[in-house]
């Protein structure tokens, strides 16, 4: 004699509660759950694919923002630095506040693995030495235009309008990245992007140049902020409005 599809259901049902089972039809699986709770996601892989590789690319590199696999950056940057970005951001750039006291979603717990995610995947190089400090002041932008058209101008044209790397003095690019990107740029390079760090090892580099020094790397990027504008971007037509001779 043949089951009713109805008892066949229900000893199923039976079976996987009694076996263990935690799956139940209509119980989210666990990264539905995750996805609607973000405090349960507790894996560096998955926080950093879902909050970090857009910009530092999947491997921590390839991606728009800094790479993180860079033995340079990795050398000079503190555990406490990367923590502060993660859980707070950097003000005018497109850097989020991941923390919850800072408008994210993400605890204190979540941050600390991201960190620690970041040293333990990449930050096993050698250590650098010799390199100008990852944070300082503004230096002086009119020696700045002078630093960077000795040690820039080769790759990004004498005034930074492009050469065979492109413009650095682009509005929309300027508007992009803080102080702070720039510095780290100038110093660690973009091995990425084949650009040299503060030694200025490259193929155009002139014979015997010696290495940038702090003042320098502070100079340029004087020099550079200095070359933002008020409003980035495509300007907008102005139009007339029909029979009034005026624009809007």
């Amino acid at each position: 004699m043949s089951l009713h599809p109805i008892r066949l259901l229900l000893l199923s049902l039976l079976a996987t509660t009694f076996t263990g089972c935690d799956w139940m039809p209509g119980k989210p699986t666990r990264p539905e759950t995750a996805r609607g709770n973000p405090a349960a996601d507790v894996e560096f892989s998955s926080l950093w694919a879902t909050r970090c590789a857009g910009c530092h690319g999947i491997d921590g590199t390839w991606g728009g923002a800094r790479p993180m696999n860079d033995p340079i950056y990795q050398s000079l940057v503190s555990d406490d630095y990367l923590r502060t970005v993660t859980a707070a951001g950097v003000d005018g750039t497109l850097m989020p506040a991941f923390a919850v006291a800072h408008g994210g979603e993400l605890n204190d717990q979540q941050i600390d693995i991201i960190v620690d995610g970041i040293r333990s995947t990449w930050g096993k190089g050698t250590p650098v030495s010799g390199a100008p400090p990852l944070t300082g002041p503004l230096g002086s932008a009119a020696k700045g235009k002078q630093a960077f058209t000795a040690y820039c101008g080769h790759c990004h044209g004498a005034d930074g309008t492009g050469g065979t790397a492109g413009s650095v003095v682009d509005p929309t690019y300027l508007a992009l990245v803080s102080d702070q990107s720039l510095r780290s740029t100038i110093i660690c390079g973009r091995t990425d992007l084949g650009m040299p760090d503060w030694r200025g090892q490259h193929a155009d580099a002139p014979a015997n140049q010696p290495p940038l020094t702090a003042d320098q790397v502070s100079d340029i990027v004087a020099w550079l902020a200095s070359q933002r504008i008020n409003y980035p971007g495509q300007p907008y037509p102005v139009l007339e409005q029909p029979g009034t001779g005026r624009s809007e």
